[in-house]
């Protein structure tokens, strides 16, 4: 197997050679880099901004018209910097600009007003890489840049994976977009989009997780994000380890554009442009097919023995009006199916492994008897997401502007799980079929006083409606039992107050508070945010942030059944309150050279009133769930901390290389009704990645034209935490048993991973082509990530990391 895997890496190489050298002859390539210019605390435009492309000869300068709008026209294609002047506000350098044949490069250039006047004296500011999108962010905010992500190996176009370089964040390995940060649960963070808290969106992601197989949206989509490790401010809720806060980019609304992209993990088609050439209205759309019957045609089973298939679209449509603001019409759908069997007609595995090792897209959490355990069984799977939205921006003035947004969320998951009987018919042993439709409306205002003092005041509503029904075998009793069976309606709301005052203009407070409220049983949180910049020199900052955070369970553990001796059935969580955690960060910021970024941060995360089994003997809480429910009776008792120190060094792409080094130490721990102090499962105590690239640039009649890329990304991670089998209780029921004493007392061996990524980027006079071969794990390391007991056979058998995936892609744009 291994001989055949490698004949057809060389064949796909051999290929992707042959098509690179092909030479490109053309006319000059040039293209066009335009954008618009605003006020980083209000968003108003800013007409009459100066803008000059720094180095050039003679100088290449424009204004920005009425509408805070540029444009540089016909540049030869290459990387720019470019360098913003405007009255009254500091002067800011925008570096490293790419601009390519295919298309228009688009730029959004916040700028900060100045507390003195030019006449006086001359303010300066790199715009650094590092910088959060969002203003009110002081600490452990970390910027995703999508141009930057895609040169990253193993990020295949996925937000999930785009993080999962950055200090502080883990993945778990088995191939899904796990990200875990600082050592919580990835169910911990929350998602939004366009400003919105939104349902996970991946494929083949199970109810109650943040994370699955392939992400819904389509990188090309995205604009600049941030993503939030701890302290995050007042504005986001609902979670108590991370926020991913995604924008999408704007369709080009002055010319028609298109990416073509064709590869083993899809087929997809991205449109943009102007609605007329008379409206500034503009559209977005990308649609996707899966194709990845196409890796298990060549015998690569990339979700093992199951046949998958997925499909998704993304779209955004802006349409300014001249007296009603600015109306957005956004919106993400995904549908993926799985379908997975096994006859048992293989030897009984003691290790999972092979070329590929072991990709779960999906995992059935709590079940008694999972594909992990058996070989003879099927199991359908589906999983469904809607986020479709209307936003409304609109500037009562110069220095106050609303925010409105009406949207409607949807979830679907459904699970049919069988096993043979004593006839060898199939028989169902675990049914599940949750879904959750939720309108939602968002209103927030947007007040600037001065050069000091900005406020930020809005609520959020979620109008939750579900039905759920879950179902599992009860081998004792012999027959199907009820988990799960509810349907109704609840609302969570939650409201947030920001403040930011510039002392100076090196040092910046940002306080606030954020409130929420679930209905279902009247739980309510307030929860204080504070956050402090100081830029004591140009190049050196100290931040600070501290702050309460909170996150509900899923609605299907409020809901989860229990049949007590009389045969009533109670539900025990339903009173059950949030899991609360308080952050406490440092961090220091030092440019050590025009391009080199370092940060270092330390960190205290003390979590409380988490759900724990309401057992004084039970090691059970749930920061050690990544998805699914459980119909435990759980109380607010238990505790848990996390602390560490991370460090990142960030080189800049420039000279035509970057790279980036981050290194996370840290401890996890947590204390359920036993108390007794045990690891989280997620506790893996050291990440450290080392990530970078070249891109080898080939001229021709002193233009560039042709662009080889070159990315490695190194990663070496602690094992994560998992408790020992009992192999007498297993062997006894036929469904694994832990020995719960032991909670996560062992460790699996550290988690070793290298990614590996060519590029050939060929710019002809209209069009810009793409080709991509991205070697997930080159180095094949198939280390052990989990077990299970097999029925099959009596033995445990243990599941690895994904193996050696090498995935190709092709793309164009025009």
């Amino acid at each position: 197997m291994r001989n055949i895997m490698k004949d057809k890496v060389i064949t796909l190489l051999l290929l992707f050679v042959v098509f690179s050298i092909n030479d490109i002859c053309g006319q000059e390539v040039a293209q066009t880099i335009r954008g618009v210019v605003i006020d980083n605390d209000s968003q108003i435009t800013l007409p009459g901004a100066s803008l000059v492309i720094k180095g050039s000869d003679p100088q290449i300068g424009t204004i920005t018209d009425v509408n805070g709008e540029f444009t540089f026209g016909k540049l030869p294609i290459g990387r720019y910097d470019i360098v913003v002047y405007y009255i009254g506000y500091e002067t800011t350098t925008v570096s490293n600009i790419l601009l390519n044949s295919g298309k228009e490069t688009v730029l959004h250039i916040e700028l900060t007003e100045a507390f003195t006047s030019l006449d006086e004296v001359v303010v300066t500011a790199e715009e650094h890489k590092n910088e959060s999108v969002n203003e009110m962010a002081t600490v452990s905010a970390k910027k995703v840049s999508i141009e930057e992500a895609s040169h990253v190996a193993g990020s295949i176009d996925d937000a999930g994976r785009m993080v999962a370089t950055k200090a502080g964040v883990a993945s778990s390995g088995s191939g899904t977009n796990d990200i875990i940060i600082r050592g919580n649960s990835p169910k911990g963070m929350v998602w939004r989009l366009e400003g919105l808290d939104i349902p996970n969106p991946n494929h083949y992601a199970t109810d109650g997780s943040s994370s699955g197989g392939v992400s819904i949206l389509n990188g090309a989509t995205l604009s600049n994000s941030d993503f939030f490790t701890s302290a995050f401010p007042a504005e986001y809720g609902n979670a108590y380890s991370g926020v991913f806060d995604m924008k999408m980019r704007y369709g080009n609304n002055q010319r028609r554009e298109y990416t073509l992209q064709a590869g083993f993990k899809g087929i997809d088609v991205t449109l943009e442009g102007p609605f007329s050439k008379k409206s500034p209205a503009s559209y977005l759309v990308s649609y996707r097919y899966s194709s990845l019957m196409i890796l298990e045609a060549m015998g690569i089973k990339i979700l093992g023995d199951a046949t998958p298939d997925f499909q998704d679209i993304t779209y955004k449509i802006n349409v300014p009006t001249k007296k009603a603001g600015v109306f957005t019409f956004f919106g993400i759908g995904g549908l993926s199916t799985a379908i997975q069997s096994g006859d048992g007609s293989t030897d009984s595995h003691e290790t999972e492994s092979g070329v590929l090792g072991t990709l779960n897209f999906f995992e059935l959490t709590g079940l008694n008897a999972s594909s992990k355990e058996t070989e003879d069984f099927t199991n359908t799977f589906k999983s469904n997401t809607g986020v479709f939205g209307i936003k409304n921006r609109y500037f009562f003035n110069n220095t106050m502007s609303i925010t409105s947004i009406i949207a409607y969320t949807g979830s679907k998951n459904i699970v049919d799980y069988k096993r043979p009987d004593s006839t060898n018919f199939y028989q169902t042993r675990y049914k599940k079929n949750n879904t959750y439709q939720t309108p939602k409306i968002s209103v927030s205002i947007n007040k600037k006083f001065n050069s000091r003092n900005t406020i930020n005041v809005g609520a959020n509503a979620d109008f939750i409606g579900y039905r759920l029904f879950s179902e599992r075998y009860d081998q004792e009793k012999d027959m199907m039992q009820t988990e799960i069976n509810q349907s109704g309606e609840t609302t969570l709301l939650q409201m947030f107050a920001t403040w930011k005052h510039r002392f100076s203009e090196s040092l910046t407070l940002v306080a606030g508070i954020h409130d929420m409220f679930l209905l279902l049983n009247n739980k309510y949180t307030i929860e204080p945010r504070l956050g402090i910049n100081w830029q004591f020199n140009s190049k050196q900052a100290l931040n600070f942030g501290l702050g309460l955070h909170s996150r509900m369970e899923s609605l299907s553990t409020y809901f989860a059944e229990n049949i007590v001796t009389d045969r009533s059935i109670v539900k025990p969580n339903e009173d059950l309150g949030f899991a609360k955690a308080a952050h406490i960060v440092l961090g220091y910021d030092n440019m050590l050279t025009e391009n080199i970024f370092f940060n270092a941060e330390i960190y205290y995360q003390y979590l409380y009133q988490v759900p724990v089994e309401n057992y004084d003997t039970s090691s059970f809480s749930m920061l050690n769930y990544n998805s699914g429910h459980t119909n435990k009776s759980l109380v607010n008792e238990g505790t848990g901390y996390n602390y560490g120190l991370e460090v990142t060094i960030d080189k800049y792409f420039s000279s035509n290389y970057y790279f980036t080094v981050t290194a996370s130490v840290f401890d996890s721990k947590y204390k359920a009704l036993d108390n007794i102090e045990r690891s989280t499962r997620y506790n893996s105590n050291y990440v450290f990645n080392l990530l970078g690239g070249k891109d080898f640039i080939f001229f021709n009649n002193k233009e560039k034209k042709r662009t080889l890329g070159l990315n490695i990304r190194g990663m070496w991670a602690g094992g994560q935490h998992t408790t020992p089998i009992n192999i007498e209780q297993s062997q006894i029921y036929g469904h694994t048993i832990r020995n719960e004493e032991l909670a996560f007392s062992d460790q699996w061996e550290d988690l070793v991973l290298v990614n590996f990524k060519i590029s050939f980027t060929m710019n002809r006079k209209k069009s810009t082509h793409t080709l991509e071969l991205d070697m997930q794990n080159i180095t094949n390391n198939l280390n052990v990530i989990d077990n299970a007991f097999n029925p099959d056979n009596g033995k445990i058998r243990y599941i690895t990391q994904m193996g050696f995936v090498p995935i190709f892609n092709y793309r164009v744009v025009f």
